[in-house]
């Protein structure tokens, strides 16, 4: 590293050297450099006298700061890069409209589905998720529409069990959180009923606000 002059502190097009790296397996010359955008990179002794302009890649790259995003408002370069192979992509200070700060690189930016924060694009995964599942408003429509009793149940009727401190049949309903009691009945017949009445008021209502 010695044998050669230094070109610590020369400009180049709109970088300055800062400092000298170990050279490559072939013997080129690295040199950390600082754009004048504010950038860091790595360039060969090569490089940065082959290119008048030389420059971090910004040139390249017009200015995003203050443009929109899907849900994020880009407010400017960062220091950060992103490893991409064998190179590495410069990456925007972003804020996302939950408030999160976030790094980006211009192609994702521009993708609909990761221009937003971690946070809020594990979010819409699993709305989506639900969606497919046939979720509304967090209730699984497939799961109201087809009241087979479950694994547990031991009635025939869902919705509907013996409460044996009582010796009674009870009658309830879990809709989106909440379990609903419609009474206890000493007859089977009434419990399920009872259950009956309550899936056509309730779900009924919510079938009709979603058609």
């Amino acid at each position: 590293m010695s044998d050669y002059p230094s070109m610590i502190g020369q400009r180049f097009g709109k970088v300055v050297v800062e400092q000298q790296l170990d050279s490559t397996a072939k013997g080129e010359r690295r040199w950390l450099c600082r754009c004048d955008c504010g950038n860091s990179y790595i360039s060969t002794t090569a490089n940065l006298k082959r290119r008048p302009m030389a420059n971090c890649g910004c040139l390249k790259s017009p200015d995003l700061a203050g443009r929109v995003f899907g849900r994020l408002t880009v407010l400017g370069r960062s220091e950060k890069r992103s490893p991409r192979g064998k190179r590495t992509t410069p990456l925007w200070e972003c804020r996302c409209e939950c408030g999160t700060i976030t790094y980006k690189a211009t192609d994702t930016l521009k993708n609909p589905d990761l221009s937003m924060c971690k946070t809020c694009a594990d979010k819409r995964h699993a709305k989506a998720a639900r969606d497919c599942a046939g979720y509304v408003a967090g209730t699984q429509i497939s799961k109201i529409q087809d009241m087979k009793p479950n694994a547990a149940n031991t009635s025939g009727c869902r919705g509907v069990y013996y409460d044996r401190r009582t010796n009674r049949y009870r009658a309830r309903l879990t809709f989106q959180g909440k379990i609903m009691s419609f009474g206890s009945y000493e007859r089977f017949e009434d419990a399920v009923k009872a259950r009956q009445r309550a899936e056509e008021e309730i779900f009924g209502k919510f079938l009709e606000t979603i058609e």
